[in-house]
C-alpha cells in the first residue's frame, strides 16, 4: 500500500475551465458535513407521482432550510427513483439537471454542491455536474464490480474521467468504496479499491460504510492506518448521538436519514430533527 498501483495516473490534470465567483477554495474540510437533498420520484419512474415543477420546488424548498440551518455542503440525489435502474436514460438525466440547475441557483456561491445520480453512470454524473457547475460527483461503483438487488454493476471510472476530459470539468470524485447496499466481487480487498480509486480514478474523497455502525468504524480504521492522509467520509449511519464518535475516526460525513420524518432518506425533511442535529454538530469538541 505504500507505492503506487499498476496503472497509477501520476499528474492530475486542471482543466482551463473557470470555476464560478466565490466557489470555496478548499472543499474538503475538518468536520465535513453534507446533507442530502433527496428528490421526489422523477418523471419517468415508477413512484413519481409529481409534475417536475413540484419536484424542483421541493428540491430548492429543502436545500434553501439545510442552508439556513448552517450546512454548507448540500448534495441532490434521485433517491425515489426506485427501483434503481443500471442503464439511466435521458429523461432521468434532464430531470435531474433540471432540478439540480435551480438548487444551485437558488444556493450561495459558498455552497459546496454535488449531485449523485442513482443506480450508476459516468456519462450522466459528469454531465449534469459540468451543466449545473457542481463541486463534486458521488459514483456509488467507481472501481471493480459490485452485485445489488438490480444485478451487475461494473466501475464506470473509464466514463467519468473520459467525460471530464470532453468538457473540460474540472468537478472532485468522491466515491464509495465497497457500498454497503451492495458486495464486491473478484475478490477486490477494501484497500485494494480504495487505492485503485485514488491513483488510477483521480479520486479526491471517498465514501465507507458497512452494514452496522461497528464495521464502519472498523473500515475507516483501516484504511486510515493504511492511507493516513486519504479524505474519508461517513457514507452513512451518522446521528446525533454518534457524531463525536464519527469524527474521532471520519474526516467527514453524508446526512440523511436521520433528518427525515419518516427516518429513511426517502422521507422529507424534518425541521425539529434539523435542529437537533445541528445542535450536536455545533458541540463537537
Amino acid at each position: 500500500m505504500k507505492g503506487p498501483a499498476n496503472y497509477a495516473i501520476p499528474n492530475r490534470i486542471k482543466y482551463d475551465t473557470p470555476d464560478r465567483p466565490n466557489k470555496p477554495a478548499n472543499l474538503l474540510t475538518k468536520h465535513g458535513l453534507c446533507a442530502v437533498v433527496g428528490t421526489l420520484g422523477l418523471p419517468g419512474t415508477t413512484q413519481n407521482q409529481y409534475p417536475l415543477r413540484h419536484i424542483i420546488e421541493v428540491a430548492v424548498d429543502e436545500a434553501k432550510r439545510l442552508y439556513a440551518a448552517g450546512v454548507r455542503n448540500i448534495m441532490v440525489q434521485n433517491v425515489n427513483d426506485v427501483p434503481m435502474k443500471i442503464e439511466i436514460g435521458p429523461e432521468t438525466v434532464a430531470n435531474m439537471t433540471a432540478v439540480a440547475y435551480a438548487v444551485r441557483n437558488a444556493l450561495p456561491d459558498d455552497c459546496i454542491m454535488g449531485v449523485s445520480v442513482l443506480r450508476d453512470n459516468g456519462n450522466a454524473l459528469v454531465s449534469v455536474a459540468s451543466a449545473v457547475e457542481a463541486d463534486f460527483i458521488r459514483p456509488k461503483c467507481y472501481v471493480g464490480s459490485i452485485v445489488g438487488i438490480d444485478g451487475l454493476h461494473s466501475g464506470i471510472i473509464n466514463d467519468v474521467l473520459e467525460m471530464r476530459y470532453k468538457l473540460k470539468c474540472n468537478v472532485q470524485i468522491w466515491p464509495d468504496i465497497h457500498d454497503r447496499s451492495s458486495m464486491p466481487l473478484g475478490g477486490v480487498t477494501l484497500l485494494d479499491a480504495v487505492q485503485q480509486a485514488i491513483t488510477a480514478g483521480l479520486a479526491d474523497a471517498f465514501s465507507l460504510a458497512g452494514k452496522n455502525f461497528q464495521e464502519s468504524i472498523e473500515m475507516v480504521d483501516m484504511v486510515k492506518s493504511a492511507l493516513p492522509d486519504s479524505y474519508v467520509f461517513l457514507g452513512g449511519g451518522a446521528n446525533p448521538g454518534n457524531l463525536q464518535t464519527v469524527y474521532d475516526h471520519y474526516d467527514g460525513i453524508y446526512v440523511a436519514s436521520c433528518l427525515k420524518d419518516t427516518g429513511n432518506m426517502t422521507g422529507k425533511l424534518d425541521d425539529e430533527k434539523l435542529k437537533v442535529f445541528m445542535d450536536a454538530y455545533r458541540n463537537l469538541k
